[in-house]
């Protein structure tokens, strides 16, 4: 029945009315986010043979139309409003999708309190995603409008300030962060994706101009997820250098306790609802590197998770 499921899926994923691949701009550019470097065990046994360039078509194009500004003398930077799909296209791609578990991640409410304040008693919640092309995926899943969802109070919008393999280092220098981040005056800024390269000065330079220009914003620091290391092999994730069961990991955190920033860490629930599904990773990929609209979900699913005052 699972090896039916399995096929049976994999063959939804071509669907004749779906002429559209799915947005995978700004894409990454940089030796993680590699074709060459995607892991072996994945392709070898993968049901889904990716193009050469390019995506898969996809079932659900984003049905909200955004608004992408390209920066004037900026390469490969853009900021674009998010989120880009509807509640109704959510809960669709929700409804279909395969189903898998993970633990819900530890909230980090003390560096975070103007944020559960906003969310609980109402009030405007503007957050900005900062990183790579895989943090524009986490926001084109549209999980702030599921976040919306769960506390109605709360006016929530987003940005997204993103460059193909943009970790912090290509942030923090050129005034980038005083230029084109503060001005958006966001209230939680998370920080996430799998380019940063372990570049910790970089990390901390960001954190400490958001700061300088935005006092009261607060941050988050996220761990990896997707890119080309196989979630079935915890000792390849413990030695990827996006991941939460990494060093890379480990001080992130630190840094996340040092300077008064929450933390969290994708890599661990992601690589469990995978696992969980009993179903081949790249199921969950439109192309080598990058989440489907499948994928994208089980990133909405742990940052709802994360947020939820309840637990």
């Amino acid at each position: 029945m699972k090896m039916r499921y399995f096929s049976l899926l994999a063959a939804s994923l071509f669907v004749a009315g779906s002429a559209c691949a799915q947005d995978a701009r700004p894409e990454d550019e940089n030796a993680v986010n590699s074709k060459k470097n995607a892991a072996r065990s994945m392709l070898d046994d993968s049901p889904v043979t990716f193009p050469e360039t390019g995506a898969l078509p996809t079932k659900f194009p984003p049905d909200v139309e955004v608004t992408r500004q390209l920066m004037k003398g900026e390469h490969g930077y853009s900021i674009t409003v998010s989120p880009a799909r509807s509640l109704k296209q959510i809960d669709a791609i929700q409804a279909e999708m395969p189903e898998g578990k993970f633990t819900p991640p530890p909230t980090d409410w003390k560096n975070l309190s103007r944020t559960k304040r906003i969310l609980s008693e109402g009030g405007e919640l503007h957050i900005l995603g900062l990183g790579d092309s895989i943090v524009n995926d986490i926001f084109r899943s549209a999980w702030l409008e599921k976040l919306a969802e769960a506390y109605p109070k709360a006016t929530i919008r987003g940005n997204v300030y993103v460059r193909g393999g943009g970790g912090c280092r290509h942030y923090w220098v050129e005034d980038r962060v005083p230029k084109f981040l503060v001005p958006l005056k966001p209230d939680l800024v998370f920080i996430g994706g799998i380019s940063q390269h372990q570049d910790y000065a970089a990390i901390r330079s960001v954190i400490s101009q958001i700061r300088e220009g935005l006092p009261e914003t607060e941050i988050l620091l996220a761990s990896g997820a997707f890119g080309g290391v196989d979630p079935r092999r915890p000792d390849a994730l413990a030695k990827a250098q996006h991941s939460g069961s990494s060093d890379y990991g480990a001080e992130l955190k630190k840094i996340a306790a040092e300077m008064d920033c929450a933390y969290l860490d994708m890599t661990t629930p992601w690589a469990e609802y995978i696992r969980s599904s009993e179903l081949h990773p790249y199921l969950f990929y439109r192309d080598r590197i990058h989440a489907n609209a499948y994928g994208e979900q089980i990133l909405s699913k742990i940052l709802v998770s994360f947020f939820d005052a309840n637990r």
